[in-house]
């Protein structure tokens, strides 16, 4: 198992920075948490998005892969063109798609792909997951809350907390690390900025690997669906 420490997020809103930080720490970076939540850009709503997460490693000089399951920002036939290329066509899709969250992803990824990030797609299973475990890379993930911790739907009160709200409330997204495998693969160690959360009540748990991938791919609701691998310049970069 990936020896990762994680702080606990200091508001609902901190949980990407706060996984990013403990991944920096895990490669003994010494940037400070507060550097980290000041440096990474939130959106106007809250939170951030993980190609954000990436692109403030590539500009720190880490080499950063996205595997993305994000049908929103792109086509299935885009994976493989060159980054040149795929910043064309989200550059031409802007020209057709409205959203405010939908153009601020978009630009967050032309970014990512103009620093040098790499991006993928790959089918998301035990085989891709343990090629980077087996090299003690561990791996910051963008999913869906609401599935992963099978909770009630979520919504912000006037104070801009977030409360759990059956009926009002919406999916809600979250960033985790993935640390390792359980022995039998049949689960993964999580490290979680969140742990007041409502099903594992801690930082680390295990979960179910089939629970784990379903919540990913759910992290499309909230336009996120990836994987983030982050290796210092002086690893070998694991194979796409």
């Amino acid at each position: 198992m990936i020896p990762i420490k994680i702080h606990t997020q200091p508001d609902d809103s901190t949980c990407g920075p706060t996984s990013l930080h403990a991944v920096y720490r895990y490669f003994k970076d010494s940037i400070q948490l507060s550097e980290v939540i000041k440096e990474v850009p939130s959106l106007d709503e809250g939170g951030t998005l993980e190609v954000l997460l990436a692109c403030h490693a590539l500009q720190r000089g880490y080499k950063a892969r996205i595997y993305t399951y994000n049908m929103f920002i792109f086509d299935p036939t885009w994976i493989g063109l060159s980054n040149e290329e795929i910043i064309l066509k989200l550059e031409e899709q802007l020209k057709y798609k409205k959203g405010e969250k939908f153009h601020r992803a978009t630009h967050a990824y032309i970014e990512f792909l103009r620093l040098g990030g790499e991006l993928r797609t790959r089918d998301l299973n035990k085989g891709l997951l343990r090629e980077y475990f087996d090299q003690g890379i561990p791996l910051l993930c963008g999913l869906s809350a609401t599935y992963l911790y099978q909770s009630a739907r979520e919504m912000s009160d006037e104070t801009g907390k977030s409360i759990y709200d059956d009926i009002q409330g919406y999916p809600m997204g979250h960033f985790v690390v993935l640390c390792g495998f359980v022995d039998d693969q049949k689960c993964v160690v999580v490290a979680d900025p969140y742990p007041d959360n409502p099903s594992f009540q801690n930082n680390y748990y295990e979960v179910k690997t089939t629970h784990l991938i379903n919540s990913i791919m759910l992290g499309m609701a909230t336009f996120d669906a990836n994987l983030l691998a982050i290796q210092p310049p002086t690893i070998k970069p694991v194979q796409a």
